[in-house]
């Protein structure tokens, strides 16, 4: 690797510029054709691949071009850039322009919204357009000057100019199924009121706006404005919001919303609390003239991007800020927009450079050294007592200086140019040990530097273990060796004392702390009698070639890898025989060079195709398109680090990746149609009509995705012909001789290497009608249709009588069925599906007709529940596990609530519970406390127990209390709850 002028330690990977478009006098055109050429011909040869990490799109026409590129994407994964010159698209690969109906371009793309249900909104030309799977739609609206579009649902929030109050406005897009949109005003005048509306959102100016699900932010003058539920909240200096006018806001999955101005950053978390911070970054000059094109990004694990300084800052989720880290050769001056897609990847703009997309930020990082000199093919990685660095390499053993940034790889301290060294393992005296293969072990001192070999009667392998007295477990060619006392001084390894004459390539420990040692051809396991080890598996049978590395899982199944590339589960029963599987939901390519399990019990396979890891919600792949800097892991190199990170050695560098926990799940796939074409006819559009006769059929389908796209695989059907399901590696099919009015075909994307699934897509379409080219003499065509019409008479008078007499029947049984139905979809459109309780909506109307029903003598009471930890619980278990615990607290307050009560979930991990009658305060915290208790019962998950708290804040009806009030005073109750340290109950005052 070559140093860096900066001393940056974390940086992404970026080794391909490709400049051929630059050449002086070269067209661009052919510029990218050569370049293109010259990428094919460097991917079929064998040096190392470069990495991806970062994928430029500025060679296409187009993007590249002055003007400011915005971002944009659909549900379904359709990427949108939009600029002066034009409207372009992308599924995964290169950038196609879109035009209007017209064959026009869409220039001066002011604002792009992707909608929920694969819909886009574009304003261009001073023009509002609709992209639904029918085509393009113009929306009748005109702006001038500035407009903000965001998605509401199935609708779309649109804010015209600063808002009503200057000549603008802002609308809700009504999209009713089979209805023309309609404006409608976001906040509306009351019919019966003779006074205008003074909510904010019609009276200040509005800056910037915000949308998730029914929650809309807007920036209102030098306040903040929260619409939800046909109500606007104000976030004022009243709260502790500063007098700014807001440029950028972020609403986090937890309901908060993030909002910075020019020097200040506010956080308004979903119960009303404020945080204000100042950014201790200045505004570049491109911004500090266009003050309203500043954003901000949340990253998924709390961080933020914004530009600062020179370019973009970055705030940890603990608030820690600093500058962004760019790949080498790539430090842009200005960023002018920036948007995350759906698969976490960072999109940015740079003013005439185009725009690139950044995969794996802010998780995955590469080791840089700031030195001439950096480790290779890393097989070991540890921090001593003072903190500091220490890498074992192929080229030596390095140590770095202790860094109060995290930077591990500021500062070089030592070198010790060894050969072919392995593993690295800390004994209880700090010392450092590594396994110099062929020869022995060596010990280092980090404290006074002393460096002593242990040589070895016979060479080792690098296969080494510490068990929990302290011992250290060493393999040789020619059988196991220990060191009983490594804190006591000893000259050489002493003698091979089991498994003699058995090479011996790797060691662990199993979960009852038995040690496994595996040979070329035999897995032996360590008896009562610690020195025997009984030969539990014979791997010849098995297929996998001769065992090189294994892992043991949480549940004691032993992951062996042999050098064929396979992994076989083997599980050992206490009695009886072994028994082997082959791993039937992992990775599909058996080319895996190195096993590891790491502390959390998720076990990691390296190989030629990048990382596989099985965790308790399934297996996830990680490769060049989701961050590594390389996707050939070489052997023996995953190594888990003391405060849980993983390292990652590859063939182009070293990857670091700090928290595995918040690794992002990637999010299903959506098959779609680009074309479907009977003859020159598009069945897509809304004319279908083709004549009789055979026809051909052309479909083209795909699986929008920026990741592992070329591993995509289809299963396709058409319905009548096909026997059965067809799978393909390609995205179209043609058919020839297609007969009939009717085509069904239906067809699935699948992930194999990502491990996703994908949902289906369908096309059934009918022609509108068959046409007869004419008869020619096929009199019998005639003659059937007047057979056709006389059969016809005569059933018609026999089915007549028999149609009668059901028919009152049949009016019974469908009236039946009907109000069934209704009172199944009231049911359904007032229960929350998870918990069994009632939805949001339907409690809040429950407790207003309360409230307004109560009379003087009576009193009811509201009780807020949120579940402690509840993203930890998220993170832990899966979001399989996370609806688990949800379930359960439904099912137990239902049981625990009484009669008297009405349960419901208020959002999230937050339910409420509306006491109807409430005799007197004493009975109250008796009932909730029960309540309270039963719900913080520990549940069994799976093969795990789990203990889910919760914090209660429990609000008692007072005198001129609105259903609104009762419940800000709960939630206020619960929020000092939180503070308190969360498990108890907090009454209101």
């Amino acid at each position: 690797m070559q140093s860096q002028k900066k001393p940056d330690y974390f940086r992404f990977s970026f080794k391909l510029k490709i400049a051929f478009w630059n050449w002086t006098g070269l067209p661009s055109k052919i510029g990218s054709v050569l370049a293109a050429i010259l990428i094919g011909f460097f991917g079929l040869c064998t040096t190392p691949a470069p990495a991806q990490t970062v994928r430029f799109f500025n060679g296409q026409n187009g993007l590249a071009d002055i003007s400011r590129n915005i971002f944009a994407q659909n549900s379904d994964g359709f990427f949108y850039i939009g600029n002066k010159t034009g409207l372009y698209v992308s599924s995964g690969g290169e950038f196609t322009r879109i035009d209007k109906p017209d064959g026009s371009p869409f220039k001066d793309t002011a604002a792009i919204a992707g909608g929920s249900d694969g819909s886009v909104l574009v304003a261009a030309d001073k023009e509002l357009w609709l992209r639904t799977r029918g085509g393009f739609e113009k929306i009748p609206f005109q702006f001038d000057g500035r407009i903000s579009l965001a998605a509401y649902g199935m609708d779309f929030i649109v804010l015209s100019g600063e808002g009503p109050a200057r000549n603008g406005g802002i609308w809700r897009l009504y999209r009713h199924q089979g209805a023309n949109p309609v404006f409608v005003p976001l906040v509306k005048d009351h019919a019966d009121s003779q006074v205008p509306s003074r909510s904010p959102l019609k009276t200040e100016a509005l800056s910037v706006m915000a949308s998730e699900e029914k929650t809309v932010w807007v920036g209102c003058g030098a306040a903040l404005c929260r619409y939800r539920d046909g109500g606007v909240d104000t976030f004022d200096e009243r709260q502790g919001v500063p007098h700014e006018i807001w440029r950028a806001l972020v609403i986090s999955p937890d309901g908060s919303l993030i909002a910075r101005s020019d020097g200040k950053l506010v956080i308004i978390a979903a119960n009303g609390g404020v945080h204000v911070e100042d950014i201790p970054y200045g505004l570049p000059e491109y911004f500090r003239q266009r003050p309203s094109e500043i954003f901000m990004l949340r990253m998924t694990d709390g961080s933020l991007l914004t530009p600062g300084h020179g370019s973009l800052v970055l705030r940890s989720s603990a608030g820690r800020w600093d500058d962004m880290d760019w790949p080498p050769g790539y430090s842009p001056q200005v960023i002018s927009s920036a948007f995350i897609d759906r698969e976490y990847g960072i999109w940015l703009d740079s003013p005439g450079r185009g725009p690139v997309r950044i995969a794996g930020f802010p998780f995955w990082k590469i080791f840089l050294s700031s030195n001439d000199i950096s480790p290779v093919h890393v097989s070991g990685i540890r921090h001593d007592a003072a903190g500091n660095f220490w890498i074992a390499a192929a080229n030596g053993l390095f140590e770095y200086a202790a860094s109060p940034s995290g930077h591990d790889g500021d500062h070089l301290l030592k070198h010790l140019e060894l050969e072919n060294i392995s593993f690295l393992i800390r004994t209880g005296d700090g010392a450092l040990w590594t396994a110099e293969k062929g020869k022995g072990l060596i010990r280092i001192d980090p404290v006074s530097g002393q460096v002593r070999t242990l040589p070895s009667p016979e060479p080792v392998t690098g296969a080494l273990a510490l068990d929990s007295g302290g011992r250290i477990w060493v393999g040789t060619v020619a059988g196991l060796v220990r060191i009983d006392d490594p804190l006591r001084y000893v000259s050489h390894l002493p003698t091979v004392f089991a498994l003699q004459n058995r090479r011996i390539n790797a060691l662990c420990f199993d979960q009852f702390g038995r040690l496994l040692v595996l040979t070329d051809s035999v897995l032996f396991q360590q008896t009562a009698e610690e020195n025997v080890f009984d030969p539990r598996v014979d791997l010849e049978s098995f297929d996998i070639g001769d065992g090189r590395a294994m892992a043991v899982a949480m549940s004691n199944d032993v992951w062996v890898l042999g050098t064929k590339g396979s992994v076989r589960k083997i599980f050992l029963p206490e009695d009886g025989s072994p028994v082997a599987s082959i791993l039937d939901d992992g990775p599909k390519n058996s080319d895996s060079t190195t096993i590891f399990r790491d502390s959390r019990g998720w076990i990691w396979l390296g190989g030629s195709h990048g990382l596989d890891v099985s965790t308790p919600n399934g297996w996830s792949h990680f490769d060049l398109t989701s961050g590594l800097t390389s996707s050939r892991i070489l052997p023996g190199s995953i190594n888990e680090d003391d405060d849980g990170s993983l390292w990652f050695g590859t063939e182009n560098g070293l990857n670091h990746l700090r928290e595995p926990g918040s690794l992002p799940v990637l999010p299903d796939l959506h098959t779609d149609f680009l074309s479907a074409r009977l003859d020159n006819i598009d069945l897509l559009g809304r004319q279908r009509f083709w004549p009789e006769g055979d026809r051909k059929l052309s479909l083209q389908f795909i699986a929008p995705t920026f990741t592992g796209n070329r591993e995509i695989k289809y299963q396709y059907q058409l319905v009548g012909v096909d026997p059965e399901v067809r799978y393909s590696s390609i995205n179209f099919i043609n058919y020839n001789n297609i007969k009939g009015e009717k085509i069904i075909f239906q067809v699935q994307a699948q992930d194999l290497l990502n491990y996703r699934a994908a949902s289906s897509a369908v096309l059934s379409v009918r022609s509108s009608g068959l046409k007869v080219s004419g008869f020619k003499g096929s009199w019998w065509v005639v003659f059937s249709l007047l057979a056709v019409a006389l059969l016809s008479i005569i059933l018609y008078r026999r089915i007549k009588l028999l149609r009668q007499k059901n028919f009152e029947a049949a009016v019974r049984g469908r009236t039946r069925m009907m109000e069934e139905m209704q009172t199944q979809l009231l049911h359904q459109s007032r229960i929350d599906s998870l918990t069994g309780l009632l939805n949001r909506r339907s409690i809040l109307d429950e407790l207003d007709e309360l409230v307004a029903s109560l009379s003087p003598n009576e009193l009811i009471a509201t009780a807020l529940i949120d579940i402690d930890h509840f993203k930890t619980i998220n993170d832990t278990l899966g979001h399989q596990g996370g609806d688990y615990v949800l379930e359960q607290y439904g099912q137990r307050l239902r049981q625990s609530a009484g009669s008297t009560a009405i349960c419901g979930r208020y959002g999230g991990e937050e339910l409420i519970v509306v006491f109807m009658s409430v005799s007197s305060t004493e009975e109250l915290l008796t009932q909730i406390t029960k309540v309270h208790e039963c719900l913080r019962e520990p549940m069994i998950y799976g093969m795990s127990e789990v203990v889910a708290t919760c914090s209660v804040g429990l609000a008692v009806i007072l005198p001129g209390d609105t259903a609104s009030k009762l419940i800000g005073r709960a939630d206020r109750a619960l929020y000092r709850g939180k503070k308190r340290g969360r498990n108890c109950i907090v009454v209101a005052d």
